[in-house]
C-alpha cells in the first residue's frame, strides 16, 4: 500500500535525508551543549539553575521538539511508498533498547528524577502511534494535532499521576523526571511532522532541498546528524567522567556552592507545595547549619558515604521542621 499519491524516488529521498541529518546534527550539538551547562550547575561551577531557568528551559523544548517532529517527517520520507516493517520494528527496537538502559542508568544515579519518559521513549512509542496517521488527510491530522496540542489544557486528572499513567501527560502532579515528554502535548509535533514530510512530497521540494554537504563543518554535522542516538547515548558519561574529577581536585567556588545549593533547595521545596518563604527560610537555615557543623565542604563531592549523607539528611530535616512548626511568636525573616 502507497502511502501518498505522488512518491517521489528513492535516490531524492536520500538525498533530502542529508538536510534533516543536518537539522540533527545541530540538534545534538545543542543537546550537549544544554547537558554541559546543567553538568556544571549540578556540580556547582555555575549558579543557574538550568533545570528551571526560563532561557534555558526554552532551549531544551526546542531540542526536544525537534526531534520529535523530525520524526514524523521522516517516517513520511522512509514508508510513503508502502512500510518497511523490517527496517521499522528494527529501528523501533533500537530506540526502545536504548530508552530501558537511559531508564537503568538514571534510576540508580538520579533515583528521585530517573527518567522513566523521555526522549527516546517517546519517539518510539510515538513512531507506532503514529503509522494510522500515514493514511489520514491532512486536513484531518491539522485536527488531530491542534487536539493533542490543546487538550492538556482544558482536562487534567489525578488519576494519571502515578508514573506508570504519567507518560500520559494529562496528570496534574507527575512525579519529577530529568527528562519528561508526555504523550500529550508531544504527540501532536509528530502529526506535525507528517503534515510537513507530504508537503515535501507533494509540491516537489525534496528535489529543491537536495545538496551533497560542502566543507567539513556541514559534514561534521551531517555525520553527527546520522550518528544523534550514539550521540545522546554517550555524551552526558564522557562529560561526566570529564566534570567529576575536576570537581574533586578543584571544587566549586564558594559563592557558586552557595547559590547553587540554595537554588536547588528551594527548587526541591517548591515541588513539595510549600510556600516560598517557609522554603526560603528552611533552606538559608540549612545552609548555615551545615557551616556550622562542619559539613558544608561535604556539599562540593560529588559522592558521599552513607553516613556523610545521612548527618548531612538530619541537619537538614532539623531546619525544616523548624520552619513548619516555629516557637511562638517566631517570624520568617
Amino acid at each position: 500500500m502507497r502511502l501518498t499519491e505522488n512518491p517521489q524516488p528513492k535516490q531524492k529521498i536520500s538525498q533530502r535525508l542529508i538536510l534533516i541529518d543536518l537539522i540533527r546534527g545541530l540538534a545534538i550539538i545543542g543537546v550537549a551543549i544544554y547537558h554541559l551547562a546543567w553538568d556544571l550547575a549540578f556540580l556547582g561551577f555555575i549558579s543557574i539553575d538550568v533545570g528551571r531557568d526560563l532561557a534555558w528551559s526554552v532551549f531544551a523544548r526546542v531540542l526536544a521538539g525537534s526531534f520529535v517532529g523530525l520524526a514524523g517527517v521522516s517516517l513520511v520520507l522512509a514508508h510513503h511508498q508502502g512500510i518497511r516493517w523490517p527496517a521499522f520494528w528494527r529501528r523501533i527496537g533500537i530506540l526502545t533498547g536504548a530508552a530501558v538502559a537511559i531508564t537503568a542508568t538514571t534510576l540508580l544515579t538520579f533515583p528521585q528524577t530517573f527518567i522513566y519518559f523521555g526522549i527516546l521513549h517517546a519517539i518510539a512509542l510515538f513512531s507506532i502511534l503514529a503509522l494510522p496517521f500515514l493514511l489520514v488527510p491532512t486536513w484531518m491530522l491539522l485536527i488531530v494535532a491542534g487536539s493533542v496540542f490543546a487538550l492538556p489544557g482544558h482536562f487534567r486528572s489525578p488519576a494519571f499521576n502515578e508514573r506508570w499513567l504519567a507518560w500520559i501527560g494529562l496528570g496534574t502532579d507527575v512525579p519529577p523526571s530529568n527528562d519528561f515528554e508526555p504523550l500529550f502535548p508531544w504527540f501532536g509535533l509528530v502529526v506535525l511532522g507528517i503534515v510537513i514530510g507530504r508537503a515535501l512530497l507533494t509540491f516537489g521540494m525534496i528535489e529543491k532541498l537536495s545538496w551533497q554537504p560542502q566543507g567539513g563543518l556541514v559534514r561534521l554535522l551531517t555525520r553527527a546528524g546520522r550518528q544523534s542516538l550514539v550521540i545522546y547515548l554517550v555524551h552526558q558519561p564522557i562529560l561526566l567522567g570529564i566534570l567529576y574529577p575536576i570537581a574533586w581536585v578543584w571544587p566549586p567556588r564558594a559563592a557558586n556552592l552557595d547559590a547553587s545549593f540554595l537554588q536547588a533547595c528551594q527548587a526541591s521545596c517548591a515541588r513539595n507545595a510549600e510556600s516560598e518563604v517557609a522554603c526560603r527560610t528552611s533552606c538559608e537555615c540549612s545552609a548555615r547549619e551545615l557551616k556550622k557543623a562542619g559539613l558544608w565542604s561535604l556539599i562540593e563531592r560529588p559522592q558521599l558515604t552513607p553516613d556523610q549523607q545521612r548527618r548531612i539528611n538530619q541537619t537538614v530535616r532539623v531546619c525544616f521542621g523548624a520552619a513548619q512548626h516555629p516557637p511562638p511568636g517566631a517570624a520568617p525573616d
